[in-house]
């Protein structure tokens, strides 16, 4: 590794990347079959952006036609311990791990522009872009080509000292950089993420269906989530940790203290489902959650309510039926206080059906009523 390689790891870490890696720009035509057979399969969901975009995904030297190497860096981070808590009777929701604190994409992105003005010092003239999940580029497959990591089974980018539990982001540039040598898989024969993930979303030969992912329905996914998917989201309520809590390269890195930090990420779901559009930009303004968008966030909570199969959730949801300005979290208020059953949901949702004027939140309000007939009250804590 030469002298401007090492240097500019160097320069990497000052700024805060726990990882460097290069990679030399060319054409990556061995992903183009698999990933036109991918979005042909329709495993994009709504991300139809992907397509779109495919060719410069494939070329770099489309985007930046100078662009000779890409920087791949990388900061971990660590995912608290679960505390003790029975979401089902207290209400509580999971929040993916990486949503803690201040939103990655503004700490990262200072990070990077940074290390640019670093890199311009040592070759001034070069010219650098900077992407954190923005921008038509594999941020993973440029990743696994620097040295970063290796692609697993269950999509992420894994190490065997850091596991999935890493950011990356790119420079895509115009230096002409050593590059690394790739990381060699380690997934083996484990086949855990595919096994129990809870809706099936990862499938054989390093295949993700979007259409199915938990954390693309809590983020990406603007409207309706299907009804056979929603008992399998659990209290999941933005984001999914499961592929990377079952993977064995994982089992070690939970920290091991901030039980605080643990608490952020299990939310009280009634207060979540009261926010208005001004309370929910007040405490997500410089969150990753925001990205969920209000209604997506409060659809969620709903459909969380609904999988404790509490009473105690029942009033909660019966004043977001009755209220909430979004006929998409109304819908899903009407399908969670079907899910609960009992008397007390069922007279939250017939007077609801006779004031409400939606048609998609009327048929859910029908569902629900027939629903909540068939169902008694379960004991909280077992799946009924």
């Amino acid at each position: 590794m030469g002298q401007l390689e090492t240097s500019i790891r160097a320069a990497a870490r000052r700024v805060g990347f726990d990882r460097c890696g290069f990679a030399r720009i060319e054409p990556l035509a061995t992903r183009a079959d698999f990933l036109a057979q991918w979005l042909a399969e329709g495993n994009a969901a709504g991300m139809g952006y992907i397509g779109r975009g495919l060719a410069k995904r494939l070329d770099p030297q489309l985007i930046l036609p100078a662009a000779r190497s890409v920087i791949t860096v990388g900061v971990r981070y660590r995912p608290p311990p679960a505390p003790p808590i029975d979401w089902q009777t207290q209400l509580r929701g999971r929040i993916a791990a990486y949503a803690l604190g201040t939103d990655y994409h503004v700490v990262i992105v200072e990070k990077l522009r940074q290390l640019a003005a670093a890199l311009t010092q040592l070759r001034p003239g070069l010219k650098a872009l900077e992407y954190v999940d923005t921008g038509a580029i594999l941020e993973r497959e440029w990743a696994a080509r620097g040295g970063v990591g290796w692609f697993g089974k269950n999509t992420n980018l894994l190490r065997t000292d850091d596991g999935s539990y890493f950011f990356i982001a790119e420079l895509l540039t115009t230096l002409d950089l050593e590059p690394d040598t790739p990381v060699a898989d380690h997934c083996g024969t484990c086949t855990r993420c595919l096994e129990l993930c809870p809706t099936a979303a990862l499938k054989p030969g390093y295949v993700l269906d979007a259409r199915l992912c938990i954390s693309y329905l809590t983020i990406e996914h603007r409207g309706v989530i299907p009804a056979a998917l929603r008992p399998q989201l659990g209290n999941w309520i933005f984001g999914c940790d499961v592929c990377q809590e079952v993977c064995p390269w994982n089992e070690k890195l939970v920290r091991g203290e901030g039980v605080g930090a643990a608490e952020e990420l299990l939310p009280y779901l009634p207060d979540l489902l009261q926010l208005d559009a001004d309370a929910f930009q007040a405490r997500f303004r410089y969150s990753a959650i925001r990205r969920a968008k209000r209604d997506g966030l409060v659809r969620n909570v709903a459909i969380a309510l609904g999988n404790t199969r509490n009473p105690a959730a029942v009033e909660p949801l019966r004043v977001a039926l009755r209220h909430d300005p979004s006929p998409l979290v109304r819908a899903h208020a009407a399908w969670a206080l079907g899910a609960i059953g009992g008397h007390s949901a069922r007279a939250a949702l017939e007077p609801a059906r006779r004031a409400e004027a939606d048609r998609t939140v009327l048929q859910e309000i029908e569902s629900a009523l027939e629903t909540a007939g068939q169902r008694s009250i379960t004991p909280v804590g077992i799946p009924g």
